[in-house]
C-alpha cells in the first residue's frame, strides 16, 4: 500500500486538487484501483476521520492526505508518483509517498518540495534508468524513462517516455500518455485480428 501526505497545501487549490485527483482516477484502467484522497472538503466519514486522525498524529499542515492499494502494477504506482510530483511543483506543497513494503529501499519514502527530491534532485534522476514491463491482455508493453536508450545509436528524446509493443516503437511525453497511446494501439491490433 503506497500512503501519501501533502503537507502546507494552499487552502484554495483543495477543490483543484480534488479534481485533478478524480480526473486521474478516471483516466486509466487500475489495476489497483484508483488513488483514493481525503481533503477538508471531504464529505464521507471515513474520509473525514482518516484525516483527523493523521492530523493528530502527524501535524496540522497536512492539507491533503490518501492511499493507493497495490496490486502488483508498477505502473500504476509510477503514475501516481509523477502525479504527486508534478502537485508538489505546481502548488508548492511538500509531498510525501511511503511504501514500506518496496523492495527496493530508496523507493520505500520520497519527499518532494517544489517538485523536487529533498528540494534539489529530479525524480528522474533517483529512479532506476530501466525499462518498466506491464503486461496487457497477454501482452507486453515496455516503457522507457527518459533517460533510457534502446541501443547506442537510438535518438535521443530527453524529455519523453518511450514504449514499444509488436515491434512498434514510440514516444509521449509523460507515461501516462505513452500508458494511453500503447493501449489505443493494442486494441486496433486486436481488433484487426
Amino acid at each position: 500500500m503506497i500512503h501519501l501526505r501533502l503537507r502546507n497545501l494552499p487552502p484554495e487549490r483543495t477543490s483543484r486538487l480534488e479534481d485533478q485527483v478524480e480526473q486521474l482516477a478516471g483516466s486509466r484502467e487500475w489495476r489497483s484501483g484508483p488513488p483514493w484522497i481525503a481533503t477538508d472538503l471531504s464529505r464521507g466519514l471515513f474520509e473525514t476521520e482518516y484525516l483527523r486522525h493523521l492530523r493528530n498524529a502527524e501535524g496540522r499542515e497536512i492539507g491533503a492526505a490518501g492511499f493507493l492499494k497495490m496490486a502488483g502494477d508498477e505502473t500504476d504506482a509510477l503514475v501516481l508518483l509523477f502525479f504527486l510530483r508534478d502537485r508538489s511543483a505546481e502548488y508548492g506543497a511538500d509531498v510525501e509517498w511511503r511504501d514500506d513494503e518496496h523492495p527496493l529501499a530508496k523507493l520505500r519514502r520520497l519527499q518532494f518540495h517544489r517538485g523536487l527530491l529533498d528540494g534539489s534532485r529530479q525524480l528522474e534522476d533517483h529512479l532506476a534508468r530501466r525499462p518498466v514491463i506491464k503486461k496487457v491482455m497477454g501482452q507486453a508493453i515496455t516503457f522507457y524513462p527518459p533517460s533510457y536508450r534502446v541501443h547506442s545509436q537510438a535518438p535521443g528524446h530527453p524529455q519523453h517516455w518511450g514504449y514499444s509493443l509488436h515491434g512498434l516503437r514510440a514516444y509521449a511525453p509523460t507515461l501516462l500518455e505513452a500508458e494511453q497511446e500503447a493501449l489505443k494501439i493494442l486494441r486496433g491490433l486486436r481488433h484487426l485480428g
